[in-house]
């Protein structure tokens, strides 16, 4: 296995993949699809809580010394215990329920989102977010989308907290500002916040949100793999930190997050071994061969649009694995794929393919590759085959050449058993040793041992000077293994010349005529 792990420049918890999801607009509102609760993977909620992960989109909340997963309602006030609907029968629109977010790799933003108990606004529980000012409801002006959102008396701050660098962020009168208060000021300014809340629905709200995007993180944090960063929630009123003082806030969420490290893992085996070194298992020809692929997801997030490919170009086909057959690579699934074949009759030697696999984590890819490896052991075999003027012409007549005509002969000498050669001689019956300067190439490498598949080409040219009717020729070569035995083989080839009639000028034919007739007189006076 040799990994291709990649570093993202990226930051946070959950990042549900790309076109997974319906697209995420900061207007107050939960869209059907913008957040689902499905998203979450790999996160231990509840007590079970773990502030080194794995984490989620929807993360836990800590309130009074406990983790939830969904806040209790009716846990507000600066001891957690009250409840700041003071006068309706409803919930704050401050009790957190829910945290979720999503970061965007490619646009570099972190989205983020709270669902309430109550109203959004309704500070009072009273179902009207209007402006009261003896119990602290208010209303706030229209953002630019046209938004109702956060009063002057409500309270919403997120804090982005790693190492000495903590930014503040504090929504307040559908107004928001930024502020350093750690030690090392960040880049994140006012211009890369979006926040905005929602009244519509009335005070049974179901789809009502707390919603805000945080713009180019990457300018003031560390973002890189396994870098931890704490993010504080904290609504109600002005928190203890914010503005003007006062309430501790209705819900303080605290909420660990890392950089996502995605993994993908293949492994390879032939006839149930790893085989990732030579020489694998030991096949006969017409044997069966089984390629298993087990992908697994060795990372923190799912993967989507897994493919796995072979360099031999056989096609791995799925088998199982997809526990919940979402054609995504959940977290420590294993995915199995196979290809079936049979031993070639024609291979000798050492087999190896090499498989490849291909995840996506968002429009980001991350891969992996595994070796295999098979062999079938034959006895040492060399190979020549010649040619002349290109024909193989192992038969008479072969091409036909004239006097005068280019000869080439050409020789081609291949390894065919699975061990290498050495001591390499070719012998030409005709022409006696081909010399190693015949050598026009070598297909694997330019030493002098004829290794496994490797094939020779020997090249010699000559001009005929004589017409021969049939010529034939026979090349032999030998070599040896390791071990001092020989093997050896020959290849005849042939070609063919045309004798040269002779053309009769008239005189020419007149004396032939004449001297015919001159024998059949002769022939006839014999006779008598």
């Amino acid at each position: 296995m040799t990994k291709c792990r990649v570093l993202f420049v990226v930051f946070l918890i959950a990042l549900a993949l790309s076109g997974t999801s319906a697209a995420i607009s900061t207007d107050g509102v939960k869209s059907i699809g913008e957040w689902d609760e499905n998203w979450s993977f790999g996160q231990v909620n509840g007590t079970g809580y773990d502030s080194n992960g794995p984490f989620g989109d929807k993360m836990v909340v800590f309130q009074g010394g406990s983790w939830y997963d969904e806040d209790p309602a009716v846990d507000a006030g600066e001891t957690f215990t009250d409840n700041l609907s003071t006068v309706g029968p409803y919930l704050s629109g401050y009790d957190l329920k829910a945290i979720y977010a999503r970061y965007d790799p490619v646009t570099d933003t972190l989205y983020g989102m709270a669902t309430v108990y109550g109203l959004p606004g309704d500070l009072d529980g009273d179902g009207d977010p209007g402006f009261d000012p003896e119990q602290s409801d208010s209303l706030g002006a229209n953002t630019t989308n046209g938004v109702n959102g956060i009063g002057p008396e409500e309270f919403f701050n997120i804090r982005l907290v790693q190492g000495t660098k903590n930014a503040r962020i504090s929504v307040q009168n559908n107004d928001w500002n930024v502020v350093d208060v750690g030690s090392t000021a960040t880049n994140l300014t006012d211009a890369d916040v979006t926040a905005a809340n929602s009244f519509v629905g009335g005070p049974e709200c179901t789809n009502c949100v707390y919603e805000i995007e945080i713009r180019n993180l990457r300018d003031s944090f560390n973002l890189t793999t396994e870098e931890l960063m704490t993010v504080r929630v904290t609504s109600g009123a002005q928190d203890d930190q914010g503005p003007g003082g006062g309430l501790v806030g209705e819900d303080i969420a605290e909420i660990f997050i890392t950089v996502p490290n995605p993994v993908i893992n293949i492994e390879k085996a032939t006839n149930g071994e790893d085989a990732d070194n030579p020489t694998g298992p030991e096949l006969n020809h017409g044997d069966d061969v089984t390629w298993t692929y087990e992908v697994t997801n060795e990372g923190d997030v799912p993967l989507e649009n897994v493919v796995v490919t072979d360099d031999q170009g056989v096609i791995p086909v799925f088998q199982s694995g997809d526990t919940n057959d979402d054609d995504i690579l959940d977290l420590n699934e294993t995915w199995i794929y196979e290809v079936e074949a049979t031993v070639d009759f024609d291979f000798c030697g050492q087999y190896a393919n090499i498989a490849d696999v291909v995840g996506f984590y968002g429009q980001i890819p991350v891969t992996d590759e595994d070796p295999s490896h098979y062999i079938v052991r034959c006895a040492p075999v060399i190979d020549i085959e010649k040619h002349t003027n290109g024909f193989d012409a192992d038969f008479p007549q072969g091409p036909q050449i004239e006097v005068g005509e280019t000869i080439t002969w050409e020789y081609f000498v291949t390894n065919r058993g699975d061990v290498s050669l050495m001591n390499i001689v070719l012998v030409d019956d005709q022409i006696g040793i081909i010399p190693n300067s015949s050598i026009v190439s070598k297909s694997m490498n330019n030493d002098d041992i004829l290794d496994v598949g490797e094939t020779w080409t020997y090249v010699v040219t000559d001009t005929l000077e004589e017409c021969t009717p049939l010529y034939k020729n026979i090349a032999t070569v030998t070599g040896e293994d390791e071990t001092g035995n020989v093997v050896t083989d020959d290849d005849p080839s042939h070609y063919h010349c045309q004798p040269v009639v002779p053309i009769l000028t008239p005189v020419g034919i007149l004396a032939l005529i004449s001297a015919l007739g001159f024998m059949g007189i002769v022939t006839i006076r014999r006779r008598n």
